[in-house]
């Protein structure tokens, strides 16, 4: 029997009117989450923010989310530009009870393919936990080619790709070509994974509409609606879109941080 697809939700930050992090919203995000069925979320993803959190913010958020980890599977983001950098996060939060670490193809410098592939190999290495690639090329600058992944796929520690691009050739080609857990990253492919049967998204909008994505999964008649709910993020860069929507609704996750702004 064909598993359900899994939904991750990539969990924003909230903040406070002066800009900290607001752990009180953090809770009620959380909670929500877990009410509502999702398969995990990751703290410290894109949608986070993670990269306008300083190292002290970080730390805290990620012992603070710790707690809930019986209840609902966390995963850290800990990427980054430098190797080193992204092994003593690794090595940091190693002993802490989650699920695993997001870790992006490193942005900005560019580097080649067998740098790439000897980064990931020494992540695997180095971590106790299993490990989601991400791969987001339009972030990142840098695509991570198929004979790359392939040469990966003895690192026993990758268990999931997040692939935020759009090319659903490469996608097919991935679910032939590695022995892990394929996850979208990008909400506009969400009904195509359904009918294809990928394993799982990790998501923007579930912060906002996590039951209609569950629906969806089990009746067609609700694709209109998710398509209509993800229109409200449109022309609005993540985490932007999410933030806004979810003040509408209610949720005081605060506003982004410089030098995102709505």
């Amino acid at each position: 029997m064909q598993k359900e697809m899994k939904i991750i939700t990539a969990l924003v930050t909230p903040f406070n009117p002066d800009l900290s992090i607001n752990y009180h919203m953090v809770d009620q995000l959380i909670e929500r989450q877990i009410a509502e069925g999702a398969d995990g979320i990751v703290i410290g993803g894109t949608t986070g923010e993670a990269h306008l959190l300083d190292k002290q913010e970080m730390y805290e958020l990620y012992h603070y989310v710790v707690k809930y980890a019986k209840r609902i599977p966390i995963y850290l983001g800990v990427g980054s530009a430098s190797t080193n950098e992204t092994l003593k996060l690794i090595k940091r939060f190693n002993h802490l009870d989650v699920a695993g670490f997001l870790v992006v193809v490193p942005y900005y410098v560019l580097p080649p393919q067998k740098g790439l592939i000897k980064h990931f190999q020494l992540l695997s290495e180095a971590s106790e936990k299993p490990l989601i690639l991400y791969h987001i090329p339009k972030r990142t600058g840098i695509t991570l080619t198929l004979d790359s992944l392939a040469k990966l796929k003895s690192c026993s520690r990758i268990t999931m790709i997040k692939e935020a691009c759009l090319d659903k050739k490469r996608l097919s080609k991935l679910k032939k070509l590695l022995p892990w857990e394929i996850m979208l990253g990008d909400d506009s492919l969400f009904l195509w994974g359904i009918r294809n049967r990928i394993d799982g998204i990790i998501s923007v909008i579930s912060n906002s509409h996590l039951s209609l994505m569950k629906q969806c999964l089990r009746n067609r008649k609700q694709w209109k609606e998710y398509r209509l709910a993800l229109a409200l993020l449109k022309g609005y860069p993540n985490p932007v879109g999410i933030k806004v929507l979810l003040k509408k609704m209610g949720f005081s996750v605060g506003n982004v941080r410089l030098p995102l702004c709505e």
